[in-house]
C-alpha cells in the first residue's frame, strides 16, 4: 500500500517521539513523508498546492501525523487540509480524489492519557473524522502515543516497532 505521510510539527527540532517515528517510517517500504514545516516554514501561502494533490492522488493511504497542541493540530496541518483539500477536486460534485484512500490519525501527546478523557481525543479529532467521511475516505482508528514528554527510551522503540507495522500493513 503507497502510503502518504502529512506531518507537522511546529518545534520539530526539540521532538523526541515524533522525530523517532518519522526516522521508523523512512525504513518503511513505499511511504513517502511530507514534513510540512520543513517544507514551506511557517506559511501556509507557500503550500504547493497542485503538487500535494498530485502526492495524494498517487497513493492509498494518507497518514495525519502530529503531536497535540492545544488540544488541535499544529497550524500547518490546519493549511494544508484548507488549502490542498480543495472543491472540485477533494469533494463537490467534481470532487473524488480522495474516494477509496484510507485516512490515519497518528498522533502524540505530552499529558498522559487521562488528561483526555473529557473531551477524549476521539471527540477533540472529530473534525478531521468528518473530513475523512465527507471526502469519502475510510477513516482508521485513531493511534495516540500518550505521555511523550516522560516516556522511556523502550516505549520510544515499541511505538517505532509498531509505527512500522501499521505502515507496512
Amino acid at each position: 500500500m503507497k502510503t502518504l505521510i502529512v506531518f507537522s510539527h511546529t518545534w520539530f527540532k526539540g521532538s523526541k517521539v515524533n522525530r523517532a517515528l518519522l526516522e521508523a517510517a523512512q525504513d518503511v517500504k513505499d511511504v513517502t513523508i511530507r514534513n510540512l514545516e520543513e517544507l514551506y516554514g511557517q506559511n501556509p501561502e507557500k503550500i504547493d498546492v497542485k503538487a500535494e494533490q498530485k502526492l495524494i492522488e498517487d497513493c492509498d493511504r494518507i497518514v495525519f501525523q502530529c503531536p497535540v497542541f492545544w488540544f488541535s493540530t499544529p497550524p500547518m496541518l490546519k493549511a494544508y487540509i484548507d488549502r490542498v483539500f480543495e472543491h472540485g477536486w477533494a469533494y463537490g460534485s467534481q470532487g473524488h480524489a480522495l474516494e477509496g484512500k484510507k485516512l490515519q490519525l497518528v498522533l502524540s501527546t505530552g499529558g498522559p492519557q487521562e488528561s483526555y478523557k473529557a473531551p477524549t481525543i476521539g471527540e477533540l479529532f472529530l473534525p478531521l473524522t468528518a473530513v475523512g467521511n465527507y471526502t469519502g475516505m475510510d477513516v482508521a482508528p485513531i493511534r495516540v502515543a500518550y505521555g511523550c514528554l516522560t516516556i522511556s527510551d523502550s516505549d520510544i522503540q515499541k511505538l517505532c516497532d509498531n509505527y512500522k507495522k501499521l505502515l507496512s500493513e
